[in-house]
């Protein structure tokens, strides 16, 4: 089917600064932020509960600019930053802007958008801030290996040992369409289209999609041909203790 526009133009280009949610266990998500010096990274924080800022190697030193309508809270021991809301459930608004500067010299800007959803934790990592002597460990591994997939998605650039698939549309679907799925041995990716309109927040798709999903990555809004946005599901083709 031909389309007036490619929607993965789009992706590639808004990877860099979108955020991927990981998966820990089925209750709890974490934003995880790629970075270089000087970024502009986007995140989603409570509107009703504490929101925890933290960085991968490194610590945050200072916070040069705080969100209006936040108060913010610097954990100098822990390098971590913490933002509660002064209301109890603040209104829908702008995105807030937060700029903080890192121990080892780094500045990130940061654009919070406040969401109806309960605490929120956001991870920056930077790999000018890791330790260049230190091998990943087994959770490094399989965290590089989601990013990795993902950003292969959203370039359409084919992973080896993938497989990419069109899948067909079930009758009745109006919120999330499935588009294709790429297939691995370890893991698969599924791609969908998020109506324009529908409620697309972490929680809600978590408990549209059910249990099983390891890093969730939503484009931004618009990025779909319809005018919705465009959603990479990663699941665990076999998941961990399970026989092959």
């Amino acid at each position: 089917m031909t389309q007036s526009r490619n929607p993965w133009t789009t992706l590639a280009a808004s990877l860099l600064t979108a955020a991927l949610f990981l998966w820990a266990a089925p209750a709890s998500a974490m934003q995880i932020l790629d970075a270089a010096d000087h970024a502009e990274l986007e995140a989603e924080i409570s509107d009703r509960s504490v929101s925890r800022i933290t960085l991968a190697n490194d610590r945050v030193a200072r916070v040069v600019r705080g969100p209006d309508g936040f108060a913010v809270e610097h954990d100098a021991a822990r390098g971590d930053v913490y933002l509660r809301p002064l209301e109890t459930a603040a209104k829908a608004r702008e995105a807030l802007t937060l700029f903080i500067g890192t121990a080892k010299g780094f500045t990130y800007r940061l654009a919070l958008q406040a969401v109806a959803r309960g605490s929120a934790q956001i991870l920056i990592r930077n790999v000018a801030a890791a330790p260049r002597a230190e091998s990943p460990g087994p959770g490094d591994a399989r965290v590089g290996a989601l990013v990795a997939l993902v950003r292969a998605v959203a370039r359409r650039d084919l992973l080896p040992g993938y497989v990419i698939e069109t899948l067909p549309v079930p009758p009745g679907a109006k919120v999330l369409i499935p588009v294709e799925a790429w297939r691995g041995r370890r893991f698969t990716a599924h791609v969908y289209e998020i109506k324009a309109g529908s409620r697309d927040d972490p929680e809600t798709l978590m408990e549209t999609l059910a249990p099983g999903v390891a890093a969730l990555w939503p484009a931004p809004r618009g990025s779909a041909p319809s005018g919705g946005r465009l959603l990479v599901a990663v699941r665990e083709t076999y998941p961990v203790g399970a026989a092959q």
